[in-house]
């Protein structure tokens, strides 16, 4: 396993849980590129020697996704949130985002 690809990955998570704080959309959907072009990169070295530096790098990527996704679990809520506040002030239940109404 390359210790850059795997540097390049955290890189990567940095970058998106940044945007993800921003809340701002174009520079999210430039981040989740870069993110899945890491992926793409780490995958392609193949299966990984467990040596401590890429063991200690690999740990700090799955606390760096798990932050990212917690994020990820806190904007869903809000963004529910208001669709249901706004379904109530309209007098109706909120729909799924991606349902049709009857």
């Amino acid at each position: 396993m390359s210790l850059h690809a795997l540097g390049r990955l955290e890189a990567a998570h940095e970058r998106l849980i940044r945007a993800l704080d921003h809340e701002d959309v174009a520079m999210l959907e430039r981040r989740v590129e870069d993110l899945r072009s890491a992926i793409d990169d780490v995958r392609s070295h193949g299966a990984w020697r467990d040596e401590g530096e890429v063991r200690e790098r690999a740990e700090r990527i799955t606390r760096l996704a798990d932050a990212a996704r917690i994020r990820v679990n806190f904007l869903t809520d809000i963004t529910r949130q208001r669709l249901q506040r706004i379904g109530d002030v309209r007098g109706q239940s909120a729909i799924g985002t991606y349902s049709r109404p009857a």
